[in-house]
């Protein structure tokens, strides 16, 4: 498991028939960007999960 680096799709409602862009991201602490935001959902809905 890598910390420091994800691979998203995030999904675009008001695109219809668009393809989503799939994104690779890399932690970078010392600034702002998307990492923090997508770590932040993903963990989020972990938490919520149940099995199945």
């Amino acid at each position: 498991m890598d910390r420091g680096l994800c691979v998203v799709q995030p999904y675009l409602p008001e695109a219809r028939g668009v393809d989503s862009p799939t994104l690779v991201i890399t932690d970078n602490t010392a600034a702002d960007g998307l990492f923090p935001v997508f770590d932040q959902v993903f963990t989020s809905m972990w938490e919520r999960s149940r099995p199945v």
